[in-house]
């Protein structure tokens, strides 16, 4: 007999041998930076046209908030599938020697089993809040995937109006500079005040400040950009991105709004915490019965064989869990208010967002229309009167001055414009651009049927 307890503990023993799957995997710090570093987007002929769909498949592929996101999401499915398997149970072995000569035998041999049964509503509740888990997993990934369609797209804006601005910019100083030599010029000559060229080399100085903005923020969107894209900006050549109109459907804006506020990732998640907080509160109201366990054993007592059955209750505290329970409760009207104020958040995100896209395009309109045509016949005017000989050529490079920067304010609110875009983009969680919607649908897609 006690051969045969030898041999289950043996057994018992070596169901483990098989899974020594582990083995050490310390990170290397320096493996990732040199890996980033070398990075290279795909081979494309040069002054290829960028689309903003193909720029997001690419950061897609490469960024690692991304790929952190999908690691997280693996975690929680493997997590998931640690939550099926049921508790473990508990093997208790025992022997005694008894120095008596009266007896057959003077040992004594003995072992006692302890087995949860795992049924119930606990059984259910841990598994509905893994089940809780992976969905927000999946919900942050598509969260995270966005966010990298929305730093790219400002990275687009960005790039796509600083050639332009440089170059405005650089004609502004270039006539402006023309204006000061000859104000300096006049000033020497005595035929002009020194006031009127210390105006005119502060007008200089505020354009050359602007090329130098200007070519700044071209160069914080190119590193926007290659973050976004998981690369280094050492790598990131120059990019012919493809202008998308990021206009909105109007007549789709009320329901678009009432949907954002319904299926945005961000809500979802918090639908899911509501849920995993009455999962908590069941789990509680489960813990006021007792939790059963039972216990079949074998002893072999000097020559005779027992089969002793024990049966354990785990009772609950003395007031039958109402603390626990209370507390679970008012976790859950916690989580309705937070989902609540993520539901307000949404809808005061999309408000906002109209209404500066609204703001910036009635703007636009006017210097457009007023500004742009004010200015534009004050500099043929003042051409015309430079020809007729009643002005002077320092009349006429002011005027052309004025009328640069009522180009440069436009440009500005083209930038204005289209970066309200992408924030009612943002808020509405909804590209106006279907192909990158279509890009982002069956990425997470993807990802929940790989899981």
């Amino acid at each position: 007999m006690r051969a045969w307890v030898a041999a289950g503990v043996c057994l018992l023993l070596g169901a483990c041998g098989h899974y020594q799957r582990y083995a050490p995997a310390p990170p290397e710090l320096a493996r990732f930076p040199a890996a980033l570093d070398a990075r290279r987007l795909d081979d494309r002929p040069a002054g290829a046209v960028w689309s903003s769909a193909d720029l997001l498949a690419a950061a897609l592929a490469r960024n690692p908030v991304v790929a952190q996101a999908a690691a997280r999401y693996r975690t929680a499915l493997a997590a998931a599938r640690t939550a099926r398997t049921p508790p473990p149970p508990t093997l208790t072995l025992t022997a005694e020697y008894a120095n008596d000569a009266t007896t057959s035998s003077p040992w004594l041999f003995g072992g006692l089993t302890d087995i949860p049964l795992d049924i119930g509503g606990r059984k259910a509740t841990r598994y509905a809040a893994a089940d809780l888990a992976v969905i927000q997993a999946l919900y942050d990934y598509g969260e995270a995937a966005w966010a990298v369609r929305t730093a790219l797209a400002r990275a687009e804006v960005e790039l796509s109006v600083a050639d332009d601005e440089i170059a405005l910019a650089m004609r502004a100083v270039a006539v402006r500079q023309d204006r000061f030599d000859r104000l300096q010029a006049r000033v020497a000559a005595g035929e002009d005040a020194r006031p009127a060229s210390l105006l005119a080399q502060t007008d200089l100085a505020t354009s050359q400040r602007r090329v130098a903005d200007a070519g700044a923020r071209r160069e914080a969107a190119r590193v926007a950009l290659a973050k976004a894209l998981g690369m280094s900006v050492a790598q990131l050549p120059p990019l012919a991105v493809a202008s998308v109109i990021r206009a909105p459907d109007e007549t789709a804006l009320a329901a678009w709004r009432t949907e954002a506020a319904l299926s945005r990732r961000d809500v979802l998640r918090a639908v899911t915490d509501y849920d995993l907080a009455e999962t908590a509160l069941r789990l509680e109201i489960a813990k006021q019965y007792p939790e059963v366990r039972i216990g079949p054993g074998y002893t072999w007592e000097r020559g005779l064989t027992k089969l002793p059955f024990n049966l354990t209750l785990v009772l609950p505290p003395r007031d039958l869990n109402g603390a626990a329970i209370a507390q679970a409760e008012a976790r859950r009207t916690e989580s309705g208010r937070t989902l609540e104020a993520v539901q307000a958040n949404a809808l005061a995100a999309v408000d906002q967002a109209v209404a500066a896209l609204a703001a910036a395009r009635a703007q636009a309109a006017r210097i457009q229309g007023v500004d742009l045509a004010i200015a534009a016949r004050t500099a043929s005017t003042t051409r015309a009167l430079v020809q007729g000989g009643e002005l002077d050529r320092l009349d006429q490079l002011a005027a052309e001055a004025a009328q640069i920067d009522v180009e440069l304010a436009i440009l500005d609110l083209r930038r204005t414009t289209a970066l309200a875009g992408v924030d009612l983009e943002d808020a509405l969680r909804r590209s106006f651009d279907p192909a990158e919607t279509a890009l982002l649908q069956e990425t997470v897609k993807t990802l929940g049927a790989a899981g």
